[in-house]
């Protein structure tokens, strides 16, 4: 996978207190030459494991773009939400073509539930270079 430090959205972002934004909002007018008409795809990988003090936390991942870099009214293309125990080390756990209907910027955005995370990391970021095959998985 080719990554470009403009696609970044988390690079080992800390799980614990989870809910919020990514790291990084992406400007698509400034991500980077590949952006220029080709596809890319998100990429959300667990760093190290994400863990609770009762094993009974859930993480929503969100893609959410809006006109503007704060976020004003963020519009959410996409979501996955994963139960603790799917959140292992060094794990991929969702790969995505972009959908239609992005804006000038996108973010992710982070939702814990049930319990608080106490440990983990997360990273994030677009790609025009995934393996494919893993995504009819």
């Amino acid at each position: 996978m080719i990554r470009d430090a403009h696609q970044i959205f988390s690079a080992a972002q800390v799980a614990t207190d989870a809910t919020g934004a990514s790291t990084n909002v992406i400007d698509l007018t400034k991500a980077g030459d590949a952006v220029g008409g080709q596809e890319l795809y998100l990429v959300v990988r667990i760093g190290t494991a994400c863990a609770s003090a009762g094993s009974g936390a859930t993480m929503k991942f969100a893609l959410q773009t809006a006109i503007t870099e704060i976020f004003t009214t963020p519009i959410e293309l996409a979501s996955l939400s994963l139960a603790e125990a799917l959140l292992t080390a060094n794990t991929i756990i969702w790969k995505m073509k972009l959908p239609a209907g992005l804006k000038q910027y996108v973010r992710l955005y982070f939702t814990e539930s049930g319990e608080a995370f106490t440990s983990g990391t997360i990273d994030a970021f677009l790609t025009p270079d995934v393996n494919v095959d893993a995504l009819r998985g």
